[in-house]
């Protein structure tokens, strides 16, 4: 049977739903993570082997496990930006690097976490992506401007889930901006491309590519947050890109892969490559790009890539993510969107968790103490403008 290990320091809901995605697929999945994590409110990993909460004795246990088992494991997978951080900082054998860490070209591990890194190997591997410039303290705020133009985006080297990104419009918002940013090391002005977002999660196998879906972004949570609804599409031109980053990168496992489409010149733009799991993997099989299917292509040494059979997937599908697009209109005060899960608009319960009932539980009373707080946090603030 093939045996699966999942780790995850950082609590993010980002992978709540993957263990059904490899139960699908007929493997063993055992769970190393802190307590009280995403990855465990659910019913289908095996085994969970509890750690340490503390960043370094967490990434001790974890080397001293996997020595001790990790030949047992045929696939580690490493679950959020904080622990691959965590690992790529620390390893320097290269056997344990290639056993912890999804890649396969250990001369290209500075992609891992760092938005710098992503940007010097998109040049190393002429990779279609912005005009971009990496921050030199040297380098006064016109030269900037006069090589990037406005408007531009700024990210801090070890941003995720959108924060450290900022917008600049104009040399004032850049100089706010920037000023904001304490440590100024590795961050990244990048062009900003006329266009609309385009989110995919990609998996790969030693570099080729095994499954991607494709989806335009449709509503967030933030200016530059976690997507809440996304409109997946069938696109087959996407296909060499995809193909020339894994092999280039070295992608070995799960991508979280962010293009700009840019609607001049009807180009696609790599932006954003992350090596590791999202949210949204689970529902590629409402699109045909079923990533389960992926897994078991891989499990036989298969390494070619999942086809959507076209006669029974629609060409475009809107889902919402059920956790996050229902937090996103309690903070947005959204009554068309509260209204659109209610009466079941485009069949969207179906993106409700109700196959398990321990994560159906675990959202919903997530989502009551989301609300709770939100209006104690408002009624405090009321009350303090009454008091003065």
């Amino acid at each position: 049977m093939y045996k699966v290990l999942i780790i995850s320091y950082a609590n993010w809901d980002s992978l709540m739903e993957l263990p059904a995605v490899f139960k699908q697929a007929g493997c063993i999945l055992d769970v190393f993570s802190v307590k009280d994590s995403w990855v465990l409110k659910n019913k289908f990993h095996d085994k969970w082997i509890e750690s340490s909460e503390n960043a370094t004795v967490f990434v001790d246990e974890l080397i001293e496990y996997v020595n001790k088992t990790g030949n047992e494991y045929n696939w580690i997978i490493p679950g959020d930006d904080i622990i691959i951080r965590l690992l790529n900082d620390r390893l320097d054998n290269e056997n344990l690097f290639y056993k912890l860490l999804p890649l396969t070209k250990i001369e290209n591990r500075e992609i891992l976490g760092s938005k710098a890194g992503f940007s010097k190997l998109c040049s190393k591997y002429n990779v279609k992506t912005p005009r971009f410039k990496i921050y030199d303290p040297n380098e006064d705020v016109k030269s900037i401007s006069a090589y990037m133009g406005y408007p531009l985006m700024m990210k801090t080297d070890k941003s995720e889930a959108g924060t450290g990104v900022f917008k600049c419009n104009n040399e004032e918002e850049l100089v706010n901006y920037l000023s904001k940013i304490e440590v100024k090391d590795n961050v990244v002005f990048q062009q900003f491309i006329q266009g609309y977002d385009i989110n995919m999660e990609v998996l790969y196998k030693d570099g080729e590519l095994i499954v991607y879906s494709y989806a335009k972004l449709l509503k967030i949570l933030g200016n530059f947050g976690l997507s809440t609804q996304r409109l997946f599409c069938q696109n087959t031109e996407i296909i060499e890109q995809l193909t020339q980053i894994g092999r280039s990168f070295g992608i070995n496992g799960f991508a979280s892969i962010a293009f700009m489409y840019n609607e001049l010149d009807k180009q696609h733009y790599l932006i954003e490559v992350d090596i590791r799991p999202n949210s949204w993997i689970f529902y590629g099989k409402f699109t045909g790009s079923d990533f389960s299917e992926g897994i078991k292509k891989i499990i036989k040494g298969d390494l070619t890539l999942v086809i959507p059979d076209a006669t029974k997937y629609p060409k475009e599908i809107k889902i919402c993510h059920y956790k996050k697009d229902v937090a996103r209109l309690i903070v947005e005060k959204d009554i068309k969107g509260l209204f659109y899960w209610l009466l079941n608009k485009d069949n969207c319960w179906q993106y409700i968790p109700t196959y398990d009932k321990l994560l159906l539980k675990s959202c919903n009373t997530y989502l009551y103490l989301f609300f709770k707080d939100l209006m104690k946090n408002k009624i405090n603030k009321v009350l303090k403008k009454g008091s003065k």
